[in-house]
């Protein structure tokens, strides 16, 4: 079967360049999809008043009547449709109504006749579709469709191709979703006949590179079945392959690891970038050969400098260029000539300024030896372990994490400092970091891969603007996601964000919300702000997986749990569902002045740590109880500081142990004494229940949770 679709389908494009079109005509729309068992209406096409008449033997009654005609787009607009035709005499009518009005709207236009079809019963409408996105290719579409659909934009994306479990998830993404279950006396549609619609669609775009765009709208579907009611598909006008330059993953590692490091553009001037960056390598903790490049000067920091970089008596891994942009080009050749595989250009002044050419020379040049590069306009890398380190940020404005097992890429260097300083704040070790500015060579999806498989890291996080090639990225990720957690937040999101992105990084970010949805189909944890990526970070270094989503809230104050619980409805999760053996130990071993709701164990204001002990020792062996959420008010006295050691000693039960705690000098104290074990506290409950989302979609990916 697959030869003979492959041979219609090239048929039909030939037809269709033939004629210089780049739309294929209603008829040909269908006929692709017949041959890949996508459901429409029977249909003829009728050229004259008496075949017109004779169709309602062969179709039957109502019916509706569509212009056919490879110069039109949209029939509706063109007065080229008819509905609710009952008779053949009104069929008659609806043809010679059809040309008419088309011939008047548009007097030159070929018509090649009018189709009629079998007009499809009232039910719930919906848009199947595909389009092409820049950034991460063939996308498919769905959502509530007819009318509707411009207006409320209730629609969810997946990557193309997609399974048939992605494709059930698209009917729950939808906003609209309860829709399916039926309403005002429809009953519940066809579910397993839109995935089938979905799956079909799938195989066709992803067999067919000619089409860049398709809509079914409307599908309507019943309680037993689905049908595309209408079908457009656009050709693009040229078909395109796309090239990139592939190197292993191990190009990456003198980025991280190198034995020796040339500043070039090494400066005498205190505060001046190319000083603070051979302070930051030659100074602190890097152990290796380190170079200045600086033809006017002996020695800088105690460091001996040479005229030029082919100079240099050792070979070098690392060059770290601070010069002036208009000379990159020719010091990228030097370092080629040197051997060197690995640059990172801190300077600016490249794509973000208007100076593409400078990228592209510079680009032509490394890609001639087959140096990486890092950058431009960054602040380049940090590795916690060698403890190599291009920033130009003195140690005592920007604090260096120890080594650890996250690694963090970022595009923004600002970005980037802030999760510095907040993982060393936080006692979080970081594996490897980079900023990667412009990303003129070196891309994201490069660095996932690398750390994908870097024995040093367990975690990766990521702050992106624009993309440069989502598709590998969407590739990398998926490979990733089910051993190592990714967390991803995405900024550009809208037209003033994507400008903003432009002028910052010289790439304009693309939709977002395709983004996002490419995301979560790779398996990566999205998130909204920076703070919601450092808690989903946080939470995946520090706990183990849950084996479900429900949650056992423990406090001895009332009031966060039940914005706790208003999130949990919106992050759809639950509340656990107490065993009446677990609500029997609970009573019978906590005080009196307990108390035992739907949704919380309330120790009360009266609660103290070995309140707590007893509270989270019975939860724990509850098999519905698979987070462990205790609220903390360290302003009520009785609440001892021996909750340290209770909580430390519940590590050994291996569930997940989220806290939350909010108030001043003494409750930030407590709370990083708690955190110092391994257990992370949150000041809001919102904050505290995102960060166990992000826990059950990591357990979800790696398939600790199956989803039905």
């Amino acid at each position: 079967m697959k030869l003979v679709v492959s041979e219609i389908m090239a048929s039909i494009i030939d037809d269709v360049r033939k004629t210089n079109r780049n739309s294929l005509t209603y008829p040909e729309a269908k006929l692709l999809c017949k041959r890949y068992d996508i459901p429409t209406p029977d249909y003829r096409i009728v050229h004259t008043r008496e075949e017109a008449s004779k169709i309602s033997d062969e179709l039957g009654f109502p019916l509706v009547g569509k212009i056919v005609s490879s110069e039109l787009t949209h029939k509706t607009e063109s007065g080229g449709v008819v509905t609710d035709i009952k008779s053949s005499e009104e069929t008659t009518l609806a043809f010679e109504e059809i040309i008419s009005k088309v011939k008047q709207r548009n007097p030159t236009v070929r018509v090649e006749g009018v189709l009629f079809e079998r007009m499809e019963a009232p039910g719930t409408e919906f848009i199947v579709g595909s389009t092409h996105d820049p950034q991460f290719g063939k996308i498919l579409v769905f959502g509530l469709g007819g009318v509707f659909v411009e207006v409320l934009k209730d629609v969810t994306f997946k990557l193309v191709p997609v399974s048939r479990e992605q494709a059930k998830s698209m009917l729950k993404e939808i906003r609209s979703r309860d829709i399916l279950n039926g309403y005002r006396g429809y009953p519940p549609i066809d579910r397993n006949a839109i995935v089938d619609i979905l799956c079909a669609t799938s195989k066709l775009i992803t067999d067919n590179n000619s089409i860049s765009e398709l809509d079914f709208n409307p599908v309507i579907a019943h309680e037993h079945g689905a049908v595309v009611v209408d079908a457009r598909m656009a050709l693009s006008e040229h078909t395109q392959t796309v090239t990139n330059e592939t190197y292993p993953s191990s190009s990456l590692a003198s980025f991280f690891k190198a034995n020796s490091v040339a500043v070039v553009g090494a400066s005498v001037t205190p505060g001046k970038i190319g000083h603070e960056v051979l302070r930051s390598i030659s100074q602190y903790e890097y152990t290796g050969k380190v170079y200045a490049i600086n033809p006017k000067s002996n020695t800088i920091l105690g460091v001996k400098c040479y005229p030029s970089i082919t100079q240099v008596p050792d070979e070098v891994d690392l060059a770290v260029l601070t010069t002036r942009a208009d000379l990159t080009p020719l010091l990228v050749e030097e370092c080629g000539l040197k051997g060197v595989k690995a640059v990172v250009i801190v300077s600016g002044g490249f794509k973000e300024a208007g100076n593409d050419h400078l990228e592209k020379d510079t680009v032509s040049i490394a890609r001639k030896f087959g140096i990486r590069i890092i950058g431009p306009n960054c602040i380049g890398v940090f590795d916690g372990h060698s403890r190599l380190d291009t920033f130009f940020h003195s140690h005592d404005r920007l604090l260096r994490p120890s080594g650890g097992k996250l690694a963090f890429i970022t595009q923004s260097g600002t970005f980037g400092a802030t999760i510095l300083e907040w993982a060393s704040e936080q006692g979080i070790g970081i594996s490897k970091f980079v900023s990667y500015g412009n990303r003129c060579d070196v891309d994201e999806g490069d660095l996932l891969d690398f750390f994908g498989r870097d024995d040093e890291t367990s975690i990766i996080g990521m702050y992106v603007e624009g993309i440069g090639n989502g598709r590998k990225l969407y590739d990398v990720a998926r490979k990733i996601t089910p051993h190592k957690p990714v967390a991803i937040l995405k900024s550009g999101r809208t037209d003033l964000g994507s400008k903003a992105a432009k002028s910052h990084t010289g790439w304009l970010a693309g939709s977002y919300e395709i983004a996002k949805a490419a995301f979560e189909q790779a398996g990566m944890i999205t998130s909204e702000t920076i703070n919601q990526l450092f808690d989903s970070i946080q939470v995946l270094l520090s706990q183990p997986l849950p084996t479900g989503s429900s949650v056992a809230m423990i406090t001895n104050g009332a009031g966060p749990c039940v914005m706790a619980a208003d999130q949990m409805r919106k992050d759809k999760m639950n509340i656990a569902e107490l065993s009446k053996r677990t609500i029997c130990e609970l009573t019978s071993n906590l005080p009196p002045y307990c108390l035992l709701s739907e949704t919380t164990v309330d120790l009360t204001g009266s609660a103290t740590s070995a309140d707590y002990e007893s509270a989270i020792n019975i939860l724990a062996k509850d098999p519905a109880v698979c987070i462990m959420m205790p609220f903390f008010v360290f302003q009520d006295t009785l609440l001892d500081e021996g909750i340290i050691d209770v909580l430390n000693a519940t590590k050994k039960l291996r569930k997940p142990m989220i806290c939350c705690a909010a108030g001043g000098t003494f409750t930030r104290r407590m709370s990083r004494r708690i955190q110092a074990i391994g257990i992370p506290v949150y000041e809001t409950a919102e904050r505290a229940v995102d960060s166990a989302q992000a826990l059950v979609r990591q357990a979800i990916v790696s398939g600790v949770i199956s989803v039905e």
